[in-house]
């Protein structure tokens, strides 16, 4: 018979103890840290080695997992981490929950035993949460020292000649917001090598070898209040002729989740929180990408133009505002595929609670605004 346990308590038990969960089904992993920390490693369901599966370790997100190998990229909570990492399907709750009762012993507790438990789980929680929250505001506070110290992007520089590549003279940006910046030489973090050793008893990360470093566009990602929260960093090529060699030359530090890209302010110049108190109402264009997002600047000039930087955080984006009178999603061709073209139709879903008018503003040409601005077929 099996032990009736809250499904609540059981995620949180659960997630109190991903790391051992992980250590079980998916040994010899990486940890990354940095805003919500995750958990790299190859699928042990699979032939294929890459480490593709990235499971977060953290916060209330631990134990969500997404498997960027999976043709459907596959993705969902600690009970489908579970199931999926047993070769079940992530829908099977019935397997995911037997097998977390009896990993963590909970069959065999007594009902003090699970009092305890819930207590010192609580303290856990509580401390956790104060912890992760002092390392947020932390990581705010260097990615806004990281922008300040940045240069002016100006004429002559990789960054300059890289935006002239993508058709986009930026000083030919109509409202243009300023916040782009350039940094002659970062740290393509991704790069980096990692080691481990014990340190008062517990196993502490520490820097091997840096990445490898590359000009950088760095832009920042603003919270409704205006407030810098994170950067999007666009790692180039040394010259500007192209991004940086790397697999994936666009990053974000430390999060993304709810933020955006202030690209151009429209007509009335005034930032949206500006524009809010003037009562200046007008279009607004949210794109997923940063070339995206100035090339619709420069087509359009009446649009105020947003960057949600990825297709998943178009949704969180603060649209219900005075400064927004309508919305226009600029939606890439090559959302086409099943998996995205669902989640754009969910973010519009979510979106069009604010009771704006909505539409699409698809590229005529090649994959994106930007290459329709190039001229690609």
């Amino acid at each position: 018979m099996t032990r009736r346990v809250d499904k609540g308590e059981l995620k949180s038990l659960a997630q109190d103890r991903i790391e051992d969960i992980l250590n079980q089904l998916a040994p010899g992993g990486r940890h990354h840290r940095g805003g919500r920390a995750h958990y790299l490693v190859s699928n042990p369901m699979r032939r294929d080695r890459t480490a593709s599966l990235c499971v977060w370790t953290r916060g209330t997100a631990a134990g969500g997992f997404k498997d960027f190998g999976d043709p459907h990229e596959v993705k969902g909570d600690v009970f489908g981490l579970v199931a999926y990492l047993n070769g079940k399907s992530i829908t099977d709750f019935v397997f995911a929950r037997d097998w977390l009762l009896d990993f963590l012993g909970l069959g065999s507790m007594s009902a003090a035993e699970r009092e305890a438990a819930a207590q010192a789980r609580a303290k856990r929680q509580q401390e956790n949460a104060e912890a992760e929250e002092r390392r947020r505001r932390a990581a705010h506070q260097r990615a806004h020292q990281v922008w300040m110290g940045a240069k002016l992007l100006m004429p002559g520089t990789p960054a300059w000649r890289y935006l002239q590549s993508r058709g986009i003279p930026l000083d030919k940006v109509p409202h243009y917001s300023g916040d782009l910046r350039y940094l002659p030489a970062a740290e393509w973090w991704m790069g980096a090598q990692w080691g481990t050793r014990i340190e008062n008893g517990r196993e502490q990360r520490y820097k091997v070898q840096p990445g490898p470093r590359y000009p950088a566009i760095v832009t920042p990602l603003r919270d409704a209040a205006g407030s810098l929260k994170a950067l999007h960093y666009t790692f180039l090529a040394p010259d500007g002729s192209g991004k940086a060699p790397v697999d994936k030359p666009k990053l974000i530090y430390p999060e993304q989740l709810g933020l955006s890209m202030w690209i151009a302010h429209g007509p009335s110049g005034l930032d949206p929180c500006q524009a809010d108190s003037a009562g200046a109402s007008g279009p607004l264009c949210i794109t997923e990408g940063l070339e995206d997002a100035l090339s619709a600047a420069l087509a359009v000039p009446e649009l105020r133009v947003w960057g949600a930087v990825s297709l998943g955080n178009l949704a969180q984006q603060p649209v219900n505002r005075p400064c927004v009178s309508e919305i226009y999603i600029a939606a890439q061709n090559d959302w086409g595929k099943a998996a995205a073209l669902a989640e754009l139709e969910r973010a519009e879903t979510q979106l069009a609670r604010a009771g704006k008018p909505m539409a699409r503003l698809q590229a005529h040409t090649g994959k994106d605004l930007n290459d329709t601005l190039l001229g690609k077929e």
